[in-house]
């Protein structure tokens, strides 16, 4: 991981790697709401996002993963070792607040302009949901949390992609939306445990909470946990309580994640932290979003690609 220390914490000229550059704008975590709003938005409302809504979805995520890091980058003890992330947030701080004022402001005239009357009710649900989930990560009463800031998170993304889904469904329809978007939000919490897993040693020196250092037994069972998440959402395919879709992009999401999981676990395990090999922790970290965005991008092309050969053989 390209790790700050205090040789150089206040050296302008740390390079900041190319594959790192999504990680610290926060544009990793964009794309993964992006491709996951599409593969909920089709499978439930039967049509592709319109684009202030892909707009909306993408400026919400970003204003709340740029505040939460902007919070932190306050407590952040440049002396020892941080991430890029945290020290990019700490030394611009000033102009990634004027960005995120100015992003709130259009996300707001997006939402005023164009969002429906069902968006706008379950749009209100979201923002709720999503104050009290920084307020609960930044701001906490005292440290016993009665519910880790990983799975908090899980769950609010998951709630988020899956909005124009809720406004087309109702209770007396099927489960399958609750079932989709609950499974979604395990998968997006084993994402977050894995990159808590991959930083733990840099929270630990920054006293930043984490479940991974609340429960240092999870880093063991990530990997069986991946594993049975895959298999349950196999067992929801088998029994049409989700989508194929849905299942495949779940599924190949827990593969991707378990290899992360593994080879950052002995990575860890060896002492590697800094990436002497072929890989370092902070590319792990990077690839983490990545094994969110690939299986969804990989489904929709591949499935496009087949519409469109069975075009052509018909016409």
């Amino acid at each position: 991981m390209w790790n700050v220390t205090k040789n150089h914490a206040d050296d302008d000229s740390a390079i900041i790697p190319p594959w790192a550059w999504a990680n610290v704008l926060s544009l990793d975590s964009v794309a993964v709401g992006l491709v996951w709003l599409l593969v909920f938005t089709d499978e439930y409302c039967d049509r592709l996002p319109l684009w202030y809504e892909f707009a909306i979805i993408g400026l919400s995520i970003w204003l709340v993963y740029t505040a939460d890091r902007l919070f932190d980058s306050i407590r952040l003890d440049t002396r020892r070792r941080h991430s890029i992330r945290h020290h990019f947030h700490h030394r611009y701080r000033k102009p990634l607040c004027l960005g995120w004022f100015l992003a709130l402001s259009l996300d707001t005239a997006l939402v005023v302009a164009f969002a429906s009357e069902d968006q706008l009710r379950w749009g209100c649900a979201a923002i709720a949901i999503v104050v009290a989930y920084v307020a609960s990560v930044q701001f906490p009463r005292n440290s016993a949390r009665w519910l880790p800031k990983e799975l908090q998170a899980g769950l609010v993304f998951a709630f988020g992609v899956s909005l124009n889904a809720w406004t087309a469904w109702t209770p007396q329809g099927t489960f399958s939306l609750p079932v989709s978007v609950g499974m979604a939000a395990i998968l997006f919490t084993a994402n977050c445990l894995t990159i808590a897993m991959l930083e733990r040693d840099l929270d630990r020196i920054q006293a930043f909470d984490s479940w991974v250092l609340r429960a240092p037994g999870t880093v063991g069972v990530l990997p069986g946990a991946l594993i049975l998440h895959a298999l349950i959402a196999a067992a929801w395919v088998a029994i049409d309580s989700i989508p194929p879709r849905i299942g495949f992009c779940l599924i190949a999401s827990d593969a991707m994640l378990l290899v992360l999981a593994v080879v950052g676990s002995r990575s860890l395990t060896s002492g590697a932290v800094d990436g002497a090999g072929f890989v370092s922790t902070g590319q792990l970290v990077a690839l983490a979003d990545v094994a969110l965005v690939i299986p969804p991008v990989v489904f929709w092309v591949a499935r496009s690609v087949v519409e469109s050969l069975s075009g052509n053989a018909v016409g």
